[in-house]
């Protein structure tokens, strides 16, 4: 877990309404960056190796094949596409991976005769390479879907199962039992250089739930640990970050996952960091505005609600004290506040959350922690990077970006038309889709942002179908961010890119 600092946010005085209406605090200083699981990526899973390089591994989108590709860190520059795994009959949908010292461990779920995605895989491929280049593979045995664990020095990688793993050692492949009473659906192991091999899971066999840790060498006795965490075995996941550590609970959600570690492979585990959500001086809402968590890379993490729903409170992690510091408002509106859909796929770079009071949406939004901003713009239409780092904001008469370096800034243009919308062009800039009052206000031009405005870059090839356009609306729960632009039951989907240079837009049926 990151190592980071909160900050105790100020009273805010100003009514959620308001463009530009900021709070003051004391600033936060910026976490260093925390250990992270390996990035998902359709199909697959992106690595990144002990020299810097990426490397990408995933299935293909007809099942038939894996495939990996690698990026050179020091030119920058893609390699070829090239194959890992074929085999007649053998269908593939996606791929777990962990990586060490240069070595690679990969899980392709997998099954004979074809692949579904409701259905546990029982072909499954156990798979390692010395380099991310030459690979050796292995079928496991029954239903396996869960990430491998490798060993600091690559050399060992180990497969979990139900009750079961399999190992990869300089000795070869080998398939080991043990007795897992209790074992809830998830479960995880590590191991280590000298293949020590801990088997972690979640019971509630004779209550209260817990994380049973069986270690052991070969197929030696193993050395049965019991470890006390929250719904262990009922709503956690459970994923190994390397050989000394392990995540639990929502992993992709920094508020919902606690970390169970040891020192070295010698001493037992134990709860190192608790899920903050179970933290103390967390503040009840009632389920009036219930609790939001934002937070962003090298930023604490925020807890956001209200009882009331028009004064919204916040209140930061301290993860040195593993306890909320004492909430405070930063928000008071003069209607009745929700919360805007503020789901995505990937985490934003920025710490920004959308609101809802009466008929405005309102977004909340600081860069360090020493200012809290209230903007009145369109967060249902917002704008993102395809990474996440910037966020753009529409409104009638001005657009605003969002970024980690520059925080708010303000552009003179605005985005009038219901169907068009904008995306960043970095921390100070923005590209238009816009319909110029033309086309029943289906969206056929891309112009930037200018000092006066904007300024026509090209037309596009968009269609204009006969109803008039009703709305735009961004589409962030998966992978590429995009936009919805629709009237009815006709309409398509839309991805403003730039390539090349230069910027264009991708079209897929709605």
């Amino acid at each position: 877990m990151s190592r980071i600092t909160g900050v105790i946010v100020a009273l805010a005085t100003a009514a959620a309404v308001l463009s530009g209406s900021t709070v003051s605090a004391e600033p936060a200083p910026a976490a260093p960056p925390a250990a992270e699981l390996p990035k998902e990526i359709p199909g697959g899973v992106e690595l990144t190796l002990a020299d810097g390089d990426l490397l990408r591994v995933w299935a293909a989108d007809n099942y038939r094949a894996v495939f990996s590709r690698r990026l050179d860190a020091a030119t920058g520059a893609w390699g070829p596409r090239l194959e890992v795994l074929r085999r007649r009959n053998l269908y593939c949908g996606e791929v777990e991976g962990r990586t060490a010292n240069g070595a690679v461990a990969l899980l392709a779920q997998c099954d004979e005769g074809g692949y579904y995605e409701d259905t546990a895989p029982v072909s499954s491929q156990a798979m390692w390479s010395p380099d991310g280049v030459t690979w050796t593979s292995y079928t496991l045995d029954g239903e396996a879907y869960e990430e491998p664990g490798i060993s600091p020095d690559g050399q060992n990688a180990v497969w979990p199962m139900h009750q079961r793993y399999t190992m990869r050692t300089a000795a070869g492949w080998t398939d080991h039992s043990l007795r897992a009473d209790g074992q809830e659906y998830s479960v995880t192991a590590t191991i280590t250089d000298t293949a020590q091999v801990s088997f972690v899971y979640g019971t509630c066999a004779g209550r209260p739930s817990r994380l049973v840790v069986q270690t052991r060498t070969g197929d030696a006795a193993p050395t049965r640990q019991e470890v006390r965490v929250p719904f262990s075995c009922t709503e956690g996941d459970l994923a190994n970050v390397d050989s000394d550590t392990v995540w639990l609970g929502t992993l992709g959600e920094p508020a919902g996952r606690a970390v169970v570690s040891r020192p070295d492979g010698a001493s037992p585990w134990a709860v190192t960091r608790i899920a903050p959500v179970d933290a103390p001086g967390l503040f009840q809402t009632w389920r009036a505005l219930d609790r939001q968590f934002v937070t962003a890379p090298g930023r604490p993490l925020y807890a956001l609600g209200s009882r009331s729903r028009r004064r919204v409170l916040a209140q930061s992690y301290d993860p040195e004290a593993q306890a909320w510091r004492p909430p405070t408002t930063v928000f008071s509106a003069r209607e009745r506040c929700s919360w805007s859909d503020n789901w995505t796929a990937e985490p934003l770079g920025v710490l920004a959350i959308g609101l809802v009071c009466g008929d405005n949406e309102v977004v909340l939004t600081t860069q360090d922690g020493a200012t809290w901003r209230a903007v009145r713009g369109d967060w249902h239409r917002r704008g993102l990077s395809p990474d996440g780092t910037y966020v753009a904001l529409p409104s009638r008469t001005r657009t605003y970006v969002i970024s980690p370096e520059r925080g708010v800034v303000t552009l003179p243009g605005g985005v009038p038309g219901r169907c068009d919308v904008v995306v960043p062009d970095g921390p100070g800039a923005a590209v238009l889709l816009t319909a110029g009052g033309r086309h029943r206000g289906w969206p056929t031009v891309l112009q930037h942002s200018s000092p006066d405005g904007w300024t026509r870059l090209s037309t596009t090839s968009l269609p204009t179908p006969p109803p008039v356009c009703r709305a735009a609306r961004a589409s962030t729960y998966d992978l590429p961010f995009r936009f919805d632009i629709r009237s009815g039951q006709q309409g398509y989907t839309v991805q403003v890119v730039e390539r090349d240079g230069a910027w264009t837009v991708r079209r897929s049926r709605y």
